[in-house]
């Protein structure tokens, strides 16, 4: 994933380290699980976001939205809002690398098959 604010590389696996490691710590303090920022970050990397007051700016816009459009928001479909989440997410999916893990795993389950296949006949 680039940043489009400087064409900066994004290190999602820094990420997902740091997430991990604050959900092992959590355990032993009876504390919430962390979830959520990745795609937070996504979101921003891919809207040119250089400070964390972007975090602060967002988290007022949506309390300000919970607190006076609630009940509007009460009649909006489940399906629109995944679809919402759907298309913030979409841009951080490298085809390419899917296209290649998907083909990898086919071929890892057809090895898998034939060794089956091969040790039925053999019995």
């Amino acid at each position: 994933m680039q940043n489009s604010a400087g064409n900066k590389p994004v290190d999602a696996s820094q990420e997902l380290l740091s997430l991990g490691l604050g959900n092992l710590l959590g355990s032993f303090i009876s504390g919430m699980p962390v979830t959520g920022s990745f795609s937070r970050s996504a979101v921003n990397s891919a809207s040119g976001v250089r400070s964390t007051g972007a975090g602060v700016f967002a988290s007022s816009v949506v309390l300000l939205a919970l607190g006076l459009l609630m009940p509007a928001f009460a009649y909006i479909p489940k399906a629109s809002l995944a679809a919402v989440i759907i298309v913030a997410m979409i841009f951080g999916v490298d085809v390419g690398k899917a296209r290649a893990i998907w083909r990898t795993n086919s071929e890892r389950k057809n090895l898998c098959h034939e060794k089956k296949l091969k040790e039925k006949i053999l019995l």
